[in-house]
């Protein structure tokens, strides 16, 4: 996966592939098992490793398990004349979810000793106004944008935002991104890919990113955990082939503040979108942290599937130099109203341009 967000454009870059499905997304898209297998073939560091295992809110540690157990022997030793009447239970029901829209919270790490100048340079920009960012998502709400390359419809793309997790003892929202390529292109250019980004709850800064790309002639992992006490992040990328396995790990500087691929869609909801203003963001990506640009303070009805919309627009810039993505030229439109529904994209690569529309949306 390259800089580009959400791995638009993924469908250009792999190679062809053979594999063949019938549904879309109806396969299992959890890569947590991938991801400590990949951690297992690095010869991770316990302590790294268990910094970076995920678990469910709810799911309980080893000792509260040990906890629970114990009052659970104690309940059934317990006289029946001490035992309270049954009631009949009553089944509790779920919290409705709300649109969540906070300010994040700035880091305040100290840089570590040699740290580079080119990060700490991004560091003094971006702080300017990173305060004025906020977290916009919805937990349970659901995406799906149909794909075209030259007026062809090449497949969909569906983003979800994911229930909250634990990452270590970090509390991190999860939000996830799926491509897949339709019937009619997969004659072509055939993909099921997958990605995940795990961000800080208060901070809204990413702790994890996850790429599964699974293809018949080859299979790709690429794993980047981003160490902030440390500023670092460790990247670990693995490909196999029927006639090799490349293994490669990175680790290098982050700036304080930045984002990675997928929660750069999320963080530039965040915006405030209606002014006139040129953001420069910070996107850190197998070990390189580069630069988006990102102009904001237009607007435009457009027609889509959810009916004609006042939309943000958003002209994005980068200086990413791919064989065959060139920087610069995308466009992203959010609906202008409290949702900030990501309504379409346009980017422009050497061979064409590569668009997206919102075809649902759920929540």
């Amino acid at each position: 996966m390259k800089l580009f967000p959400l791995g638009l454009l993924l469908f250009l870059l792999g190679s062809c592939s053979s594999f063949s499905w019938k549904n879309f997304f109806g396969r299992d898209d959890s890569a947590q098992k991938r991801n400590e297998k990949l951690m297992d073939d690095f010869a991770v560091d316990s302590t790294l490793k268990q910094k970076f295992t995920l678990r469910e809110k709810e799911e309980k540690t080893p000792e509260e398990r040990t906890d629970s157990k114990t009052s659970q022997d104690i309940k059934k030793k317990a006289p029946l004349s001490q035992e309270k009447p049954k009631r009949k239970a009553i089944r509790p029901q779920p919290p409705k979810k709300k649109l969540v829209s906070q300010k994040i919270k700035p880091p305040k790490k100290d840089y570590p000793a040699d740290f580079p100048k080119k990060l700490k340079a991004f560091d003094t920009h971006t702080k300017k106004f990173w305060h004025t960012v906020e977290q916009t998502f919805f937990p349970g709400e659901e995406m799906i944008l149909k794909i075209t390359y030259m007026g062809i419809n090449t497949g969909k793309i569906t983003i979800k935002t994911k229930d909250p997790m634990l990452l270590g003892d970090t509390e991190v929202n999860h939000f996830h991104a799926r491509i897949k390529t339709s019937n009619y292109y997969s004659y072509l250019y055939e993909v099921d890919d997958f990605c995940d980004s795990y961000v800080g709850k208060e901070d809204f800064l990413p702790r994890k990113f996850s790429l599964i790309q699974r293809e018949s002639s080859q299979n790709i992992d690429d794993l980047q955990l981003f160490d902030l006490e440390n500023l670092q992040t460790v990247s670990l990328y693995k490909r196999e082939t029927d006639k090799k396995v490349k293994k490669k790990k990175l680790v290098k500087s982050i700036p304080k503040y930045f984002q990675d691929p997928l929660s750069i869609v999320f963080f530039l909801r965040g915006l405030p979108l209606e002014k006139k203003a040129t953001y420069e963001i910070p996107v850190a990506n197998q070990g390189k942290v580069e630069i988006m640009q990102v102009k904001t303070g237009s607007q435009e009805q457009i027609k889509t599937k959810l009916g004609k919309r006042l939309a943000h627009v958003l002209k994005i810039t980068t200086h990413h130099k791919g064989k065959t993505i060139k920087g610069g030229d995308m466009t992203f439109w959010y609906s202008a109203d409290e949702r900030k529904i990501f309504l379409k994209f346009k980017a422009e690569i050497k061979i064409g341009s590569i668009q997206g529309e919102i075809e649902s949306y759920q929540h």
